[in-house]
């Protein structure tokens, strides 16, 4: 007995499907490329030096001030009961 494997017509469909699948993904990766020409990103900003970066945490600092602590240690603030 020989065994039936595929329907000719199911065959077909699926292999429409994935030609389908194909198509669109070349087609929106060709749309993607012309956009992309059409749309350069910018240009990258070069690094900034090391003393341009020390620079500004310097600045930070000096702006930020020393933060004052809430809570402190129980020695300097001893509890009154």
């Amino acid at each position: 007995m020989r065994r039936h494997l595929l329907d000719k017509d199911l065959a077909q469909t699926i292999a429409l499907i994935w030609l389908g699948f194909l198509v669109a993904g070349v087609v929106a990766w060709l749309v993607y490329s012309y956009w992309r020409k059409r749309h350069p990103p910018p240009p990258a900003t070069p690094p900034r030096s090391y003393s341009q970066q020390l620079q500004d945490r310097l600045t930070a600092g000096r702006v930020a001030g020393k933060q004052k602590r809430r809570g402190g240690s129980n020695k300097s603030n001893p509890r009154h009961h």
